[in-house]
């Protein structure tokens, strides 16, 4: 086994009293966790890293001694972090991870819209990576809580990250003894119906995949309704009425099942796409997966490098942060929007020196017909819809190319109408 120098380095040390905090990611009653870096005799520090302190209260976080003990047996994981340390401390589990820098699955869905062609290029490398969660270990390791927030995507690469709930899955039980995950994706066994198992995760990558597709996260009633939503490709409905199916036993068997089946969808796609209006008919997706191909597998791929465009688009998301940032900017923005709106429509009441001979319904075209589209094509531009969406799921149809178009078409109303008030006041002979 290759000698790991920071594994030393951390048994040398007092390792908890070494640390800095730089930040805290979050916290709640059962854990907390921190970036932290590691600070030397010498004060050279050594980091970031991500430091994870889970209450002794719960059982939670054995996953991570599993991961730990893998790669420190030579095992490497292209799409899990690498986990420095686990020990305990005052009863409490404390694991010192890899920090993983990029963006969530969820700003990714945000900043580029939801489309298949964004699903085709994420959603094989998400399946690789759960994939080496259960064939990588015996037996498997079953992740319990996929979902955009736990999946990390940078250039050229995939992460899953927030193994707290993970377990190894024990033959012969008849339920998980803890009852935890999120609603939107975990399936019905994570909460009293059985023991979790490989077709639990295959159950949350199905329903990762509609998000992928649709920006909104699913419920029960989406599983139920056969995911007949118009913005899921009629092949993809199969694959995912399928991985998401109340009974385990009626789900694909495995992860690499399910992959297979998505790009036997996105082929049989392809093939429709590419066809002639009089041309081919597809007789079936597994007729229409390329063998060998550059789609038949998704090993050794990356996320391709976002363009120019998605930069200055994740530039511009970047600004506003999280949801809870995004939304404070939404108040900010409402205030101003109301500030400017307010002025301009109490002017023709009291209008400014040299429009005092303009009659009172010239002054309320002037500014009330500029300023109302002028400033509310502006506010929609620069809104933050994702706390919106989430009260009013049919705005996430209403995507950042339309948001501008929209904004576009209101600021040019309000312009027009400034270039028709001047233009009558001309007439009119009224001073300017």
């Amino acid at each position: 086994m290759e000698h790991d120098p920071l594994a030393t380095y951390l048994e040398a040390l007092a390792r908890d009293d070494c640390y800095r905090v730089h930040r805290v990611l979050k916290t709640n009653p059962h854990e907390t966790t921190e970036v932290v870096f590691f600070v030397g005799a010498n004060d050279a520090a050594l980091g970031p890293f991500v430091r994870k302190r889970i209450s002794g209260e719960v059982p939670l976080g054995s996953a991570y001694g599993l991961l730990a003990e893998a790669q420190r047996t030579g095992h490497r994981f292209r799409h899990l972090p690498r986990i420095y340390d686990v020990h305990e401390r005052d009863g409490d589990l404390v694991v010192v991870m890899e920090f993983v820098g990029g963006r969530t699955l969820r700003d990714v869905v945000y900043e580029r819209d939801a489309s298949v062609a964004l699903a085709r290029e994420v959603f094989p490398i998400l399946c690789d990576g759960v994939i080496e969660l259960h064939e990588g270990f015996a037996p498997p390791l079953i992740h319990r809580d996929l979902k955009p927030s736990n999946i990390v995507v940078s250039d050229g690469g995939l992460t899953i990250i927030d193994f707290g709930i993970a377990r190894a899955f024990h033959e012969g039980a008849g339920a998980d003894t803890t009852h935890f995950g999120t609603r939107s994706y975990a399936p019905p066994e994570q909460f009293g119906y059985g023991q979790t198992d490989v077709r639990s995760d295959v159950y949350a990558l199905g329903m990762l995949l509609y998000y992928l597709v649709t920006e909104r996260d699913p419920d029960a009633r989406v599983a139920t309704g056969g995911f007949a939503d118009p913005d899921v490709p009629p092949m993809l409905r199969p694959v995912l009425q399928r991985a998401c199916a109340f009974d385990p036993a009626a789900r694909f068997s495995s992860v690499r099942a399910l992959k297979a089946a998505f790009l036997a969808a996105m082929g049989a796609q392809a093939a429709l796409d590419a066809a002639p209006a009089a041309g081919l008919q597809v007789q079936g997706a597994a007729s229409a997966v390329p063998h060998g191909g550059a789609m038949a597998s998704s090993e050794g791929a990356g996320i391709p490098r976002p363009t120019m465009v998605q930069r200055v688009r994740a530039a511009f998301s970047s600004l506003r942060g999280t949801e809870a940032a995004g939304l404070v900017w939404d108040c900010m923005l409402l205030s101003a929007w109301l500030l400017f709106v307010g002025v301009a429509l109490a002017m023709p009441f009291d209008p400014g020196e040299g429009y005092e001979q303009w009659p009172r319904w010239l002054l309320v075209f002037q500014y009330w017909f500029f300023a109302a589209p002028f400033f509310t094509g502006i506010a929609c531009a620069l809104l933050d819809v994702r706390v919106v969406a989430r009260m009013f799921p049919r705005l996430r149809r209403y995507t950042l190319r339309w948001r501008l178009i929209t904004s576009g078409v209101l600021v040019g109303a309000g312009v027009l109408a400034v270039g028709c008030t001047v233009a009558m006041a001309s007439v009119l002979g009224l001073p300017r």
